[in-house]
């Protein structure tokens, strides 16, 4: 969490006192922040949801993702993309990230197969992947693209918003978040279809709430992980501090970046540094032995990093149901199980993104903060430089 305080507080206060606080024929929160992220990830539509994991559930819902499927998601990784994928009656395939810590646009190619059916671009610690080279292999081998930007809220690549740029976008507004509301998600499209397949999976009674709307071929058996009046609130309060938010740690990247460089760092690829959110510094090193001396040494000047393999669930090895093929709560609701992926299935080992661990083994990420004053700037300078040294 960056900023949450009196603003929010008062906009809960006039909630509450109004005493509209549900969301369908009372409240405004839900439908004012629906347009407007919509309107700021430069989609159609918008639907909040429950959380991130149910934002990518519902979109792939909406795309008409299921039994027979397989998705492509990347190594690095919350293990909350994959589940979504098992979620939708899907089988996950994963595959490598490069130096920019995202999906591979090549490594995705080599692992296409009749069965593919989408591709999962997780935007990771804010790091935009290489949306162009996975747009131009969507477009050519006619595959769905599901942006995961739950860790990039607010971030841009190449002038567009992340979340807008494929089919469908799904991000999280959880405690740790760039907007938050403690809990919270949302898809966002500009196809019609897919927004209204995706509502009824958030919301079962999504046609129903209006009497006027009559959709007995969207009214299948959907969920309820619809968003609250109180999020909704909360992130209206959010979305108003995010650019300038952003903006101040994309500024304090590049200064550090840059000291990074002239100190001799190699910097993890940035596929769209003038946009992105700027919430990590990354560089790479030569094994993990220097990654580690150079991170104990910004811990030792009192500046946090972390190295992307330490991060537990978010690396393919530590995915447990997954690993262990254990796709639902019942076999006969179980994707690795069912006869209509029979032929989608795949093999998982520890060792079948071995690129991707070496990457990780020797990258070091940095935390920017928002809140950061020129004075704490230089001293991560100061540390970049002698950790460098070391």
């Amino acid at each position: 969490m960056y900023r949450i305080g009196e603003q929010e507080l008062g906009r809960l206060r006039r909630l509450f006192e109004s005493g509209r606080i549900f969301r369908y024929g009372q409240g405004c929160e839900c439908d004012r922040f629906e347009r407007d992220w919509a309107r700021h990830s430069g989609t159609r539509y918008c639907r909040m949801t429950r959380s991130g994991t149910s934002a990518l559930y519902t979109a792939l819902v909406g795309l008409g993702v299921g039994p027979g499927d397989q998705v492509i998601v990347p190594s690095y990784t919350y293990m909350a993309t994959a589940l979504a994928v098992l979620s939708a009656g899907a089988i996950p395939v994963i595959a490598d990230v490069d130096e920019s810590l995202t999906l591979s646009a090549a490594d995705v190619e080599r692992r296409l197969t009749e069965y593919t059916r989408a591709i999962i671009p997780v935007h990771m610690v804010g790091l935009p992947c290489d949306m162009d080279g996975i747009m131009d292999l969507a477009r050519r081998r006619d595959l769905l693209v599901l942006e995961d930007a739950c860790q990039a809220v607010g971030g841009g690549y190449a002038g567009k918003a992340l979340g807008g740029i494929g089919h469908a976008g799904a991000f999280s507004f959880n405690f740790f978040k760039n907007m938050t509301c403690g809990e919270g998600g949302a898809f966002v499209t500009s196809d019609e279809r897919t927004y209204q397949r995706g509502s009824v999976a958030v919301d079962c009674c999504s046609f129903y709430w209006n009497p006027d709307e009559k959709r007995e071929d969207l009214q299948f058996a959907g969920h309820n992980y619809r968003g609250s009046e109180v999020e909704g609130a909360i992130l209206n309060v959010q979305l108003k501090r995010i650019d300038k938010m952003l903006a101040t740690m994309r500024e304090h990247k590049k200064e550090l970046l840059q000291v990074g460089l002239d100190a001799g760092l190699q910097s993890v690829r940035n596929n769209s540094l003038d946009y992105e959110c700027g919430t990590h510094l990354g560089f790479l090193f030569g094994s993990e032995a220097a990654a580690r001396t150079f991170s104990q040494g910004l811990r030792e000047a009192g500046v946090g990093s972390f190295l992307p393999m330490d991060t537990g669930r978010h690396v393919y090895t530590r995915w447990d149901p997954i690993m262990r093929y254990q796709g639902a709560h019942h076999p006969a609701l179980d994707p690795f199980k069912i006869a209509a992926n029979r032929k989608a299935r795949v093999r998982y080992t520890e060792g079948m993104c071995q690129a991707s661990l070496d990457i990780l083994n020797r990258a070091v990420l940095v935390p920017m903060h928002p809140n950061n004053r020129r004075s704490r700037v230089r001293q991560m300078a100061r540390a970049i430089r002698t950790a460098a040294t070391a």
